[in-house]
């Protein structure tokens, strides 16, 4: 299947979307209350909005479901968008209320037996070196879930600085969707599709996330892209046999890295895992003198 011109004018125009819908929902942000005010742990030094994840979910699901209906199926797409809609809720409380730790991961539980049972999307297979194919079998829902919650939380860790995390997510994105574009199956092709209406979703955004940011992503967003690059890596990459485990974990190297020290760094000081600190490699990043840029 090759790239047609109707659909490059389909992803400029959720491009245009985006970037039409971020400086509106910066007001309704400011107006409702949504804004991450400056503390002990944060970089901003004024009240920023913080829904930014609200304008690349709704661009997601109106390019998606409109712009692409007939490319995308309705019935996958849709199943997928009811997953990220309980995170984006799950997000938008954290935002406005700060839930607990446990009330934000059975937010993402939630969402993530949506994907697994509703949506059959599900890690139910890898592919290893000389063994060849194992099938989890009963392991297959704990593995799913597991890996839901590991990207879903590493990406929202890793949103400390302007435009990291939706950059990260930009560049790992788009290098799924390019993989899977060419390796798998041609009827699977609209997989690599709806990723590229993210990746398109969030570049109209970036502009207004980018240093110096004029808002954040929230929790809306970071869990919001966390949970879409879960689901998406675990389906788009799943057939692709020989990089079928260990691709996402290199394209995701700063995310998974960056929580894997943290939740060893805070065992070690006897600090619960959800408890934040400033030790994050971006904040080493700074304090070694490099720019947010």
């Amino acid at each position: 299947m090759l790239v047609s011109f109707g659909l490059i004018i389909k992803y400029v125009l959720t491009f245009l979307i985006a970037l039409i819908l971020t400086p509106i929902f910066k007001i309704i942000s400011v107006q409702t209350g949504l804004v991450d005010n400056p503390n002990a742990r944060r970089m901003n030094q004024v009240p920023m909005p913080s829904a930014g994840g609200l304008p690349i979910f709704i661009t997601f699901a109106i390019s998606s479901l409109v712009l692409f209906r007939g490319v995308i199926p309705f019935g996958y797409i849709s199943k997928i968008l009811l997953g990220g809609l309980v995170i984006v809720i799950t997000g938008l409380l954290d935002d406005k209320f700060e839930l607990t730790p446990r009330k934000k991961s059975l937010g993402i539980l939630i969402a993530a037996l949506i994907i697994y049972y509703f949506a059959g999307i599900r890690f139910d297979f890898f592919t290893a070196p000389l063994l060849g194919r194992i099938n989890l079998e009963w392991l297959s829902l704990p593995v799913t879930v597991f890996w839901i919650f590991g990207i879903t939380n590493a990406v929202n860790l890793i949103d400390g600085l302007d435009g990291l995390a939706s950059g990260v997510s930009i560049i790992g994105l788009t290098t799924i969707g390019v993989i899977g574009y060419f390796f798998l199956h041609s009827s699977q092709v609209f997989i690599s599709l709806a990723i590229f209406c993210l990746v398109a979703s969030i570049l109209g955004f970036f502009p207004y996330n980018f240093h110096p940011a004029k808002i954040y992503l929230g929790d809306t967003g970071a869990l919001f892209l966390g949970f879409m690059i879960a689901v998406l890596t675990l389906q788009g990459l799943k057939n692709v046999t020989f990089i079928s485990l260990i691709t996402p974990l290199i394209i995701l190297g700063v995310p998974v890295t960056d929580t894997f020290f943290a939740m060893v760094r805070r065992k070690a000081k006897n600090m619960p895992i959800s408890v934040a600190d400033k030790q994050h490699l971006h904040h080493r990043l700074l304090n070694l003198g490099f720019t947010h840029r």
